[in-house]
C-alpha cells in the first residue's frame, strides 16, 4: 500500500493539477494523507470536490512546515510513504518508478524539472542546481535530500518519528536518519516538475538562504545531536 503524504496551506491556486496527477497513479487501496494547516482560502473546498475516498484530510499542527509533513507522516498507514508538495505536478512514470528504485533501499530521491509557475519546464533539472551525493557529513554540511522528491519504506519510521524540536526543514531531518542508519539511493529521473512561483522562492533554487550563520550553525548542531541520539532505538 502507498500513502503520499501532503501538506497544504492556502494551496488553491493549484492543488487540483497536482492531486490530479497524484490520484491517476494511485491504486484503489492507496491513499492521498493531506494534512492542513489552517488554509483560510479554498484549498479544502477544492479537495472536497474530488468526491474521492483515497483522499484522507487532517488538521495540521500549526507549527509550521515541517512539522505538518510530520503530522501527515504520522496518519499514513502505507508501507511506502511519498512526499508531495501541494503545487508541483507529478510525472505520469513517477509512482512506477520511485518503486521501482525502493525494492533495493530504503528510500529514494528523484530529479526533477524546474518549471514556472505554469508548470512548464525552464529546462534545468534540481540536479543542476544541487549535485545528488550521500554521506553523513556531506549531507549534515549541505543536504540534497529534497522532500517532494523522496519516497521511503515504511521501516524507517522507527528512528525518523517523532520530528525533534529544532530542525528547519522536514527533508533535511529525513535526510540525515536516512543517510546514517538506512540504506538510501539518488535516481536521475525527473519525475515531477517542480514549479517555482512568488509565494515559494526558496534558497533550493535561488542558492540565497535568510537564515544567519548562528541559525545556520545551530540548526545543523541540533540535527546532529538529535541524529545520533536516535542510534539506540
Amino acid at each position: 500500500m502507498i500513502s503520499v503524504c501532503m501538506a497544504t496551506y492556502n494551496g488553491e491556486r493549484y492543488i487540483q493539477e497536482q492531486v490530479t496527477s497524484i490520484l491517476h497513479q494511485l491504486g484503489p487501496d492507496d491513499e492521498l494523507i493531506v494534512s492542513d494547516d489552517g488554509s483560510a482560502d479554498k484549498t479544502l473546498q477544492v479537495l472536497e470536490e474530488f468526491h474521492d475516498p483515497r483522499i484522507r484530510m487532517f488538521d495540521g499542527p500549526r507549527r509550521g512546515l515541517t512539522y505538518n509533513f510530520e503530522n501527515a507522516i504520522k496518519n499514513a498507514v502505507g508501507d511506502y510513504i511519498f512526499l508531495t508538495d501541494q503545487d508541483d505536478v507529478w510525472e505520469s512514470d513517477k509512482v512506477e518508478r520511485m518503486m521501482e528504485a525502493l525494492q533495493d533501499v530504503d528510500l529514494v530521491v528523484s530529479d526533477a524539472w524546474i518549471s514556472d509557475e505554469n508548470a512548464v519546464s525552464t529546462g534545468k533539472s534540481l540536479y543542476d542546481i544541487c549535485k545528488p551525493h550521500k554521506g553523513f557529513w556531506p549531507t549534515l554540511y549541505h543536504t540534497t535530500y529534497i522532500g517532494c522528491c523522496t519516497a521511503f519504506r515504511r521501516t524507517i519510521l522507527k528512528k525518523l518519528l517523532p520530528f525533534p524540536p529544532h530542525i528547519v526543514m522536514h527533508d533535511y531531518w529525513i535526510g540525515q536518519i536516512a543517510d546514517l542508519y538506512y540504506k538510501t539511493t539518488f535516481i536521475p529521473d525527473k519525475l515531477l516538475r517542480y514549479r517555482r512561483h512568488g509565494n515559494n522562492t526558496s534558497a533550493l533554487t535561488t542558492g540565497i538562504s535568510p537564515l544567519s550563520l548562528y541559525e545556520k550553525l545551530s540548526y545543523r548542531y541540533w540535527i546532529f545531536y538529535y541524529v545520533l541520539r536516535r542510534w539506540g532505538q
